[in-house]
C-alpha cells in the first residue's frame, strides 16, 4: 500500500485555502495510489498490507518479484499435495494389504511347517512300525524287536542260518517256507509221484478195507461188550440230553455190556446224568461217575448186569425226567451162543450125533436125518 499522505493541520477556520487544497490533493493522491502501482512516486509500496484480520478476495493473479503467479503456484502445490496425499493413502492401503498378505503368508508358512512336522512324525511312526514288523536278517530267532520291545504277532525276519523267512505267531517263531530237511522230504515225495498215483488208483480197495475195519470195530464192540456214547445238551422245547447227536432217544442196553457216557461237553455243565429203575428209584448198580459234568474227561459208566433189577430211565438229577427218556434192556444173543456152557452143550450134541451116525444102519441114518429135518 502507498505511504500515508501528509495532511497539514488547519488550526483556525478556513484561513488557508492553500493548505486545504493541498490536503485534498494529498488525499486524492493517496486514494489513487492505494492499490495501484504504476511506478510513480510516492505509490511505491514500502509497507505491509494489514487487513486487520480480513481476507483478500476476488484476486485474479498475485505475482511475486520474480514474475511468478503465486496464486496459481499455490493451487498447483495444493493439487500436487492432494495428489501426494492420495498417493500416500494408496501407498498406505497397499502397505496394509502387503502387511495382511505377509501375515497370511506367515500363517500359511506356519501351517505348512506344522503339516510338515506332522508328516515327519507320521513317517517316523510308519518307519518304526515297519521296523517292528520286519526285523531284517538275523542268524537266530530274536527275543525282542529292533527297538528292544516285545515281539509283535506277525513279525518277520530272514534267518541266515537256513535261508528261510520266519514269522512270529505270538508265542514262537515258525518257518514260512520248508526247512532244508522238509524240502528234502518234499523232493523225495516228488520223486515217487508215480507210486503215489498207483496207490491213489486203488482207493476202492482202500475204501472196502475201511468199511471192513468199521464192521470189525462194530463186531469188536459186540464181543468186547463196551460202547462209548457222546452226550450233549440241546434246547428242543427245553433242555434235553442228546446221545451221539440224537435228541432224547429211547435207548436199549444189552445185558452184560458196559456203556461209557462221555459228559465232558461244556453244554452238559450243570446237568448231571443219572439212571432210575422201573419204580422211579435211583439206579446205581454198576454205575460209576467220574469228574464233573461239563469238565474235561468227565464220564458216567454203567455196567448193565445180566440179571436182577435193570435201569429203566436216564434223567438229569437237577432238572428231572424231562431231559431224558426210557431205557429197555435185552439179552446178548451172541454172548448166549458164545457162553461156555452153551458151547459145551452144542459140542455134546455134535458128539452124540457123530456116535449115532457111526452106529446106525443106512435106514436108521436116513430116518435120523429125516427126524432132524435133513
Amino acid at each position: 500500500m502507498a505511504k500515508r499522505p501528509t495532511v497539514s493541520t488547519i488550526t483556525t477556520g478556513h484561513a488557508s485555502i492553500t493548505k486545504l487544497n493541498s490536503n485534498f490533493t494529498a488525499l486524492r493522491d493517496g486514494f489513487d495510489n492505494t492499490l495501484s502501482r504504476d511506478g510513480s512516486t510516492p505509490n511505491t509500496m514500502s509497507a505491509d498490507i494489514d487487513l486487520n484480520g480480513n481476507d483478500i478476495t476476488n484476486v485474479n493473479t498475485i505475482t511475486n518479484a520474480s514474475g511468478v503467479d503465486v496464486v496459481a503456484a499455490a493451487a498447483a502445490s495444493a493439487t500436487a499435495a492432494a495428489a501426494s496425499q492420495t498417493a500416500a493413502a494408496a501407498s498406505a492401503t497397499a502397505a496394509a494389504s502387503s502387511q495382511t498378505a505377509a501375515a497370511s503368508s506367515q500363517t500359511a508358512a506356519a501351517s505348512s511347517a506344522t503339516s510338515a512336522a506332522t508328516s515327519a512324525t507320521s513317517a517316523a511312526t510308519l518307519l518304526d512300525t515297519f521296523d517292528d514288523r520286519f526285523l531284517g536278517a538275523k542268524s537266530s530267532n530274536p527275543s525282542v524287536d529292533n527297538d528292544g520291545n516285545a515281539l509283535a504277532t506277525g513279525a518277520l525276519y530272514f534267518n541266515t542260518s537256513d535261508n528261510n523267512m520266519r514269522v512270529y505267531n505270538g508265542s514262537a517263531w515258525q518257518a514260512v517256507g520248508p526247512t532244508s530237511t522238509e524240502q528234502t522230504n518234499i523232493n523225495t515225495v516228488a520223486g515217487i509221484a508215480s507210486d503215489i498215483s498207483t496207490v491213489a488208483g486203488i482207493d476202492s480197495a482202500v475204501t472196502t478195507t475201511s468199511q471192513s475195519v468199521a464192521i470189525l470195530n462194530s463186531l469188536n464192540a459186540m464181543f468186547t461188550a463196551a460202547e462209548n456214547i457222546a452226550v450233549t445238551v440241546v434246547n428242543d422245547g427245553g433242555n434235553k440230553f442228546a446221545f451221539n447227536g440224537v435228541t432224547a432217544p429211547a435207548i436199549t442196553l444189552v445185558k452184560g455190556f458196559t456203556y461209557t457216557f462221555d459228559v465232558s461237553a461244556s453244554s452238559v455243565s450243570g446237568h448231571p446224568l443219572a439212571f432210575k429203575d422201573s419204580g422211579g428209584n435211583a439206579y446205581t448198580t454198576g454205575v460209576t461217575t467220574n469228574g464233573t459234568a461239563g469238565s474235561s474227561g468227565a464220564n458216567v459208566v454203567i455196567a448193565v448186569p445180566t440179571t436182577g433189577t435193570m435201569p429203566a430211565r436216564y434223567y438229569c438229577t437237577t432238572h428231572g425226567n424231562g431231559m431224558g427218556n426210557t431205557i429197555a434192556t435185552q439179552t446178548n444173543d451172541i454172548a448166549t451162543v458164545a457162553d461156555s456152557t452153551t458151547i459145551s452143550n452144542i459140542q455134546t450134541v455134535v458128539n452124540n450125533l457123530s456116535t449115532i451116525s457111526a452106529k446106525a444102519t443106512v435106514d436108521e441114518a436116513t430116518a435120523l436125518a429125516i427126524a432132524l429135518g435133513g
